[in-house]
C-alpha cells in the first residue's frame, strides 16, 4: 500500500523547530512523540484513528499517514486538524508589531519568532489536562496523565512504540473516585474529571455547543457552570482548544512568574496592573500568555 502524504502551505512567521521544541520540552507527554524533525500523533478523522507524522520540508508541512487509511473526503479534515493544531491561519504580523513596542518584550520577536499557539483540538482532553495540572508541578502532572491515558485510553502500535488516544468521555464517566485515587489523583481532581466526563458523555457539554454560542463571555459562562471548571480552567481550555485569542488564565503561577521576570509587576497580587497590561494587546492576549510561558524556559 502506498503511503499517503499530504502537504500544507505554511504562513510567514512560522517556525516548525520552535513548535517542536514546545511539543517536546523534555516532558513525558504520552499524546504525541517528537522524533528528530517530526512529531507523531494519533488523529481521529471521521471516526477513523490514524497515526500520522508531521514534518517540515521546503516551506510546507508534510503529513504522512503511517497507520490507517484516509478516505478521500477525510483529507480536508486532516489538513484542518493540523492547521488548527499549529494555528496556521493566524497572521502574526500585528502581534509582533505590538510586542516590539514594549522594550521589555521586544526580544521575543526574534527569540521565539514563528512559535504558534500549539493547541489541543479535543476540548474534553484540554479541560481534563487543565484539571490534572492544577496546583502540581508539570513533571507530576504529565505522570498522572500518562497513568490515566495508558489505563483507559486506546493506542496504535508502530515500530515498537504505543501511540495513545485520550480516553473517551464515556469511559471516564463510568469510573468511581477511588479508581482515580489509586493512580494518585487527589479526591477533588478525581471528582471533577468524572463530573466533566459525564457532562460530555450526556451531551450537556461539547465543542460544537460552545462554538454555537455568540461570544467568548457566553462560552466562559457555559464552562463555569460545570463543577470543577473555574475561570483558569475555562480560559485555558478556550485558548488551547477553541483558539480564543482573548483569554488570560489569571492566577496562573507560570504567567505570574513571567510577569515578575519581565518587571511588568512587582507583586503577584497586582491584579489591576496585570489587567491593564493585557489591555494593550486586544485580540492577542492568549498569544501573549503563550509567549510569556515560553520565556520561562531556554531552548537548549
Amino acid at each position: 500500500m502506498n503511503k499517503q502524504v499530504i502537504s500544507i502551505e505554511v504562513p510567514r512567521n512560522f517556525d516548525f523547530e520552535e513548535c517542536l521544541w514546545f511539543l517536546d520540552r523534555n516532558f513525558d507527554d504520552c499524546m504525541h512523540k517528537v522524533d528528530a524533525d517530526q512529531v507523531i500523533k494519533v488523529i481521529e478523522i471521521e471516526g477513523r484513528q490514524l497515526l500520522v507524522s508531521v514534518a517540515f520540508y521546503e516551506g510546507k508541512l508534510l503529513i504522512e499517514v503511517l497507520v490507517g487509511d484516509l478516505e478521500e473526503n477525510g483529507v480536508k479534515k486532516l489538513k484542518q486538524f493540523v492547521s488548527d493544531w499549529f494555528d496556521l491561519e493566524k497572521d502574526m504580523e500585528s502581534f509582533y508589531r505590538l510586542v516590539k513596542n514594549d522594550e521589555r518584550l521586544a526580544y521575543m520577536v526574534t527569540a521565539y519568532s514563528g512559535l504558534r499557539l500549539i493547541g489541543i483540538p479535543n476540548l474534553f482532553e484540554a479541560i481534563c489536562w487543565a484539571i490534572i495540572g492544577q496546583q502540581i508541578n508539570l513533571t507530576f502532572a504529565y505522570r498522572l496523565k500518562r497513568r490515566l491515558v495508558e489505563k483507559y485510553g486506546t493506542y496504535i502500535p508502530f515500530n515498537g512504540v504505543n501511540y495513545y488516544v485520550f480516553p473517551d468521555c464515556k469511559v471516564l464517566a463510568e469510573l468511581f473516585i477511588d479508581d482515580l485515587r489509586e493512580m494518585q489523583f487527589s479526591r477533588s481532581k478525581a471528582e471533577y474529571l468524572i463530573i466533566i466526563a459525564k457532562a460530555f458523555a450526556s451531551g450537556e457539554m461539547s465543542k460544537d455547543n460552545l462554538l454555537a454560542l455568540p461570544d467568548l463571555n457566553a462560552r466562559q459562562k457555559a464552562l463555569n457552570s460545570i463543577k470543577g471548571i473555574g475561570v483558569w480552567t475555562a480560559n485555558y481550555a478556550l485558548m488551547k482548544s477553541l483558539k480564543e485569542h482573548s483569554c488570560v488564565p489569571y492566577g496562573d503561577a507560570g504567567l505570574l512568574n513571567s510577569l515578575l521576570n519581565h518587571n511588568i509587576i512587582t507583586d503577584k497580587k497586582q491584579h489591576e496592573e496585570i489587567q491593564a497590561f493585557f489591555r494593550n494587546y486586544p485580540g492577542w492576549e492568549s498569544y501573549l500568555v503563550f509567549y510569556l510561558w515560553r520565556s520561562l524556559a531556554n531552548k537548549e
